[in-house]
């Protein structure tokens, strides 16, 4: 029994232990901007999803600060979680902040040395994100309007100034070990700000590590903040890491913080029915803001799950709903014949076969034995 439901799953999930043999990784490629925002140029480390450069589909985007450090291992984890179906795959596009700008491009002004009139530090560099970065990707690669953003420690605390001075840029905001000390705990004041005045808006994933009380208590006041203040309008969530140091949280932060956001999107490894699937990629397309549709296979594994379940009313509405909305697939049709079979309905499998004789484009003499073979 266990061996028959373990090879269900992975007629569902997919063999990735052989697709991934010959699976392409994602691309990479460097790009140069010549920012006039801040009179120089900047590195870009770009990463394509596997499958890009042979499909028209586009992607969500995620910006990363310390892109040339936290882009590989942000970009596999991208990949490895987007491969078993926990979140969409996405473009990683890691902005590189070379040791001798980190701290100017990704730090607050000093209250006292703002200038609205002039941008400065992280609210010039988010400038240049803004209306630099993100045109450049769009106008450059295949992108949906959904877009995250992910920094550790200084990349931390710009990703939350982000927030606070922009809100709804980004949909989802990674902050790992934010270093929310900077400037007596200014960014704290200014998030507070604007959580009483209800303006930030989308997701946010905050983590810390096993650090300095430098470092930890301006994080939990942060955490106590966002929760003194809770809105419909942002949804957080917060963890921290205690096995590990300020230098090690990321690959957790990054790995946890992406589980988090998309805890929503993946199919439990459990009979699904029809009403289960289409409610989770009803998630999905609100998400995205895109209509996303239960796959063919998707849809046929599942039918087949619930047909080994001799769960015959959910395994034939989910069949019947995937010719319907696939009826140029062979598969879904072979699908619908075998349970109509399978539940011994011969008059149905018959009538199934008539309809995939009739609606079945260029139907080969060897696809029309395939299905008349069922019956033997």
């Amino acid at each position: 029994m266990k061996k028959i439901i373990y090879g269900l799953l992975l007629l569902i999930l997919g063999s990735h232990w052989n697709s991934w043999a010959a699976a392409r990784l994602p691309v990479l490629q460097e790009m140069v901007i010549d920012s006039a925002l801040l009179g120089e140029k900047r590195d870009l480390v770009i990463y394509l999803p596997e499958g890009y450069q042979n499909s028209q589909e586009r992607y969500p985007v995620l910006y990363l600060t310390d892109g040339d450090i936290q882009g590989p291992h942000t970009a596999g984890t991208v990949d490895y979680l987007a491969k078993f179906d926990q979140m969409p795959p996405m473009i990683v596009v890691g902005i590189v902040n070379p040791p001798e700008t980190r701290a100017r491009d990704l730090t607050v002004t000093p209250s006292e040395k703002q200038n609205p009139n002039q941008l400065k530090n992280a609210d010039r560099f988010l400038a240049f994100v803004e209306k630099e970065v993100i045109p450049f990707v769009k106008q450059n690669y295949r992108t949906l309007d959904y877009q995250m953003l992910s920094g550790t420690s200084h990349g931390g605390q710009f990703a939350i100034n982000a927030l606070v001075k922009r809100p709804g840029l980004f949909n989802d905001v990674i902050a790992i070990s934010p270093s929310l000390y900077w400037n007596n705990h200014q960014l704290l004041g200014l998030a507070e700000q604007a959580l009483k005045s209800d303006q930030l808006q989308g997701r946010l994933y905050v983590s810390i590590a096993n650090e300095e009380p430098t470092m930890t208590e301006p994080y939990q006041r942060f955490v106590e903040l966002l929760a003194r203040y809770p809105s419909d309008r942002l949804v957080v969530g917060s963890e921290t890491f205690s096995d590990e140091t300020h230098n090690t949280t990321v690959l957790q932060g990054q790995y946890f913080g992406l589980k988090h956001l998309f805890s929503g999107w993946g199919i439990p490894e459990t009979p699904q029915t029809l009403a289960d699937l289409q409610a989770i990629f009803e998630r999905r397309s609100k998400l995205l803001n895109i209509p996303m549709v239960i796959p063919e296979d998707r849809a046929a594994g599942y039918g087949q799950w619930l047909q080994f379940l001799n769960r015959q009313a959910d395994a034939l509405a989910l069949l019947q709903w995937n010719r319907e909305t696939y009826p140029q697939s062979l598969n879904a049709h072979i699908s619908l014949i075998r349970a109509y079979l399978h539940f011994s309905l011969a008059e149905d499998a018959r009538a199934a076969l008539e309809v995939a004789l009739k609606t079945l484009n260029e139907l080969s003499p060897e696809q029309k034995a395939q299905l008349e073979a069922l019956f033997t």
